[in-house]
């Protein structure tokens, strides 16, 4: 275990590092829309094509320089670039400047997730494997709660902060909570230099044309699988990006208030709710259910629609909080569901290439388009900032409205998949 553990935990803590940058915009976004001028419809843009930009460019060339050479290497430069992207993030005069840093801050899912699975696949026993992934993907959860619930309190005790340090007297407080988030990322790249890689022997997959041909030949079951998870991945990028600025906007709470709520509940879901979905999964496979994992994605998807709209209905304001809270708690399973959904119906030698596509296709729609499509209703539907929660509603209602009828169409070709019939 020790030869694993450290490089492991390393790994987690990057994680959590890289997605502590992803989510700072988001409890800082009145802040800034204040000094910067920034529009709903420019934060959505920041918080989702700005980063997919990246992904979209740089994903397989990136992940195929892991396979060739250094993976912990790999890593470490998406690590600095994440980094000062973020703390640039700080400085900057305009929207325009903010997006070219968010645009460079996407390196960071672009460099880590290929990389770091690999490498930790290289590390672990394949007894530990699972065990070891887990360990990595707790990182999620930990940087989005340390983003909000950081980033809130930095806003309302900046006086604090300053005190701490100096160099940040007058600054602004959105601009304090971007730099010491990058300039936390130092302590991840001095770490990383301690991660050493084991001998590997390379690995190839299937010709170019071997995917294709096996795409093409089963295209209306990944099109319905992929598509349904990408649908429930549209409501995970909406919600993520707008339920902090419900709970400060349309609720009143105080930054810091609306950053503990919900980043408790990313810990609470993205390690809690991950780990007991995952084990509902593997038992209903055990006990003969094939589509197992698909019908706890359609009650996921049902879930999703109906806490929305309890969040969005003109009821008491506690019972609103607590349905936009318990959706930020489903957030991190989607992400178990689909890498299992793909896997189980994908050959071995293309399942990194099938996964590589199918997160090309989340960071193109999902991320561009879920907090894009909550901004557009608001502004072209209620032109009226404060209606965001029911724009949110809308939004996540039709995605996991879409979500649930592409699985369920999936299921008698997913079953007989399972079953080696298709």
């Amino acid at each position: 275990m020790r030869v694993w553990a450290w490089p492991t935990a390393v790994l987690a803590l990057c994680h959590a590092q890289a997605i502590a940058s992803f989510q700072i915009l988001n409890i800082l976004i009145d802040p800034i829309k204040r000094d910067l001028g920034v529009t709903d419809t420019q934060y959505s843009l920041l918080q989702g094509l700005a980063v997919a930009i990246f992904a979209a460019l740089l994903g397989l060339p990136a992940a195929r320089w892991a396979d060739r050479r250094s993976r912990r290497n790999v890593v470490l430069l998406g690590a600095i670039g994440w980094s000062v992207a973020t703390a640039a993030g700080g400085l900057v005069a305009d929207f325009e400047q903010l997006f070219v840093s968010r645009v460079l801050m996407g390196i960071g899912e672009v460099f880590l997730f290929p990389a770091a699975i690999a490498l930790i696949a290289d590390l672990v026993p394949p007894r530990k494997l699972s065990t070891a992934i887990a360990l990595f993907a707790c990182g999620g959860p930990v940087g989005a709660a340390a983003a909000l619930a950081g980033g809130g309190w930095i806003v309302t005790h900046q006086a604090s902060v300053a005190a701490l340090v100096p160099a940040l007297e007058g600054v602004a407080p959105w601009r304090s909570a971007f730099l010491l988030c990058g300039a936390s990322g130092l302590v991840t790249v001095a770490l990383l230099t301690t991660v050493r890689e084991t001998r590997r022997e390379r690995i190839t997959g299937a010709a170019p044309f071997g995917i294709v041909a096996y795409l093409a030949t089963h295209w209306r079951l990944y099109g319905n699988v992929s598509g349904g998870m990408i649908c429930l991945t549209v409501c995970v990028f909406a919600c993520s990006s707008w339920i902090p600025t419900i709970l400060s906007r349309t609720h009143a709470l105080d930054p810091a208030l609306a950053g503990v709520l919900t980043g408790s509940a990313s810990l609470v879901g993205g390690i809690g709710l991950v780990t007991l979905a995952g084990q509902l999964i593997d038992r209903l496979r055990v006990h003969g259910r094939a589509d197992g994992v698909l019908l706890a994605s359609m009650v996921l998807a049902v879930a999703f629609a109906g806490l929305a709209v309890l969040g969005a209905a003109d009821l008491e304001p506690r019972i609103s909080i607590a349905a936009w809270i318990s959706v930020y708690a489903l957030l991190g399973i989607p992400t178990v569901l689909a890498g299992t959904a793909l896997q189980v119906i994908t050959p071995p030698p293309i399942r990194a290439q099938v996964i590589a596509l199918h997160l090309l296709l989340v960071n193109l729609v999902a991320l561009s388009l879920g907090p894009t499509l909550v901004a557009v209703v608001t502004d072209a539907l209620f032109a009226d900032p404060a209606a965001v929660g029911r724009s949110l509603a809308i939004v996540a209602t039709c995605s996991a409205l879409a979500a649930f009828l592409l699985l369920w169409t999936a299921r008698p070709r997913f079953i007989a998949r399972c079953n080696g019939v298709e």
